[in-house]
């Protein structure tokens, strides 16, 4: 009796491993393990969510790990690219914070993301030109305080959107860091520009499910098949992203964005002078990887901005991804813990 009871518990232990593990459950399995490593890595950088309203009446969210009592150190703002999230940036971070640990450091939710995303939104408020956007992350700079001179770093569009910000406000930023500057049409390779201009947002961030992520992980943001995860976290990180968008908001976004982008396509060109000027300390990181950003161009760039004050490196990673599975914050944080602490 004893022994068909033992067998029928591990019978019905395995009946419920199985259904445990069957494709109609995988899915939400990954979506609240990614949902749990997102929280955990943001609650280890110390990070806490606040959020305030404009006085616009929008409402404006971000990441803020606060200082530990060191005045002197200027407070570093942070501004995450196109289609990652504060809580996303945030918990690339780690690396880059043990460099830092005394600092104030604060990660923007760009409009448009995140806490930030309106279920009915036509993107025309504030828009998705780069004015625009770049005069909504002042309103939300100047209104959460403490903010009057600090460092600046930029993530992909966040690196064209620091780029803007400081031409805009050179007298308020010290040093400036960009990861992967997106400079459309100047910078991008001419394989990203040939599916921007023929408007396949599908292939691009505007991704949607698990069959169009997968592609967009290998092929634009540099993720090695040798460092492919796990099927159900691809379909956890899809989860995730239906969660928080409704279906095609990435594809209004991206045709707002190249209707509005069309007044910053010579960016670099126009802004010449006023680049070549700035004197704040720039730091530029190149991916060798990158099929978005052309890292020979960004290379090119010590001769747009102020050359005594620019250094440019490159590092071998993709656009977001790395080799042996780590990512471009990671294997850029000791040149930008090293730049930050000069």
């Amino acid at each position: 009796m004893s022994f068909l009871l033992n067998v029928t518990l591990v019978i019905v232990g395995l009946a419920g491993v199985l259904w445990l593990l069957s494709p109609r459950l995988l899915p939400s399995l990954g979506t609240f393990l990614v949902k749990m490593d997102l929280s955990a890595r943001v609650k280890k950088a110390e990070f806490e969510q606040k959020s305030f309203v404009l006085p616009d009446g929008r409402g404006a969210w971000y990441l803020e790990r606060v200082t530990r009592g060191h005045a002197e150190d200027k407070p570093l703002v942070i501004l995450p690219g196109l289609g990652v999230t504060m809580h996303l940036m945030g918990a690339q971070l780690g690396d880059v914070l043990k460099h830092i640990p005394n600092r104030r450091v604060i990660v923007i939710e760009l409009p448009y993301h995140g806490r930030c995303v309106s279920m009915e939104s036509d993107f025309r408020d504030p828009g998705l030109a780069l004015d625009a956007i770049t005069a909504s992350i002042a309103m939300i700079v100047d209104n959460i305080g403490g903010l009057e001179s600090f460092d600046l770093m930029g993530y992909s569009f966040g690196g064209v959107l620091a780029t803007n910000l400081v031409l805009k406000h050179p007298q308020r930023v010290g040093k400036v860091m960009l990861l992967a500057p997106y400079y459309y049409n100047e910078a991008t390779t001419e394989q990203y520009n040939v599916v921007f201009e023929a408007k396949q947002w599908h292939r691009l961030a505007a991704w949607q499910g698990r069959d169009e992520l997968e592609p967009w992980f290998y092929n634009w943001l540099g993720l090695d098949k040798n460092d492919a995860l796990p099927g159900f976290i691809f379909s956890g990180i899809a989860g995730l992203r239906a969660e928080q968008y409704p279906d095609n908001y990435w594809v209004g976004f991206y045709n707002r964005l190249h209707d509005d982008c069309q007044s910053s396509r010579s960016f670099l060109a126009e802004n010449n002078d006023a680049l070549g000027a700035l004197s704040s300390e720039v730091l530029l990181i190149a991916a060798s990887n990158d099929t978005i950003v052309n890292a020979e161009k960004l290379t090119q760039l010590s001769n747009v901005f102020n050359s005594e004050k620019t250094d440019i490196k490159t590092v071998n990673a993709g656009h977001f991804f790395a080799p042996n599975g780590q990512t471009l914050f990671e294997v850029s944080a000791d040149e930008v813990g090293a730049f930050l602490n000069r």
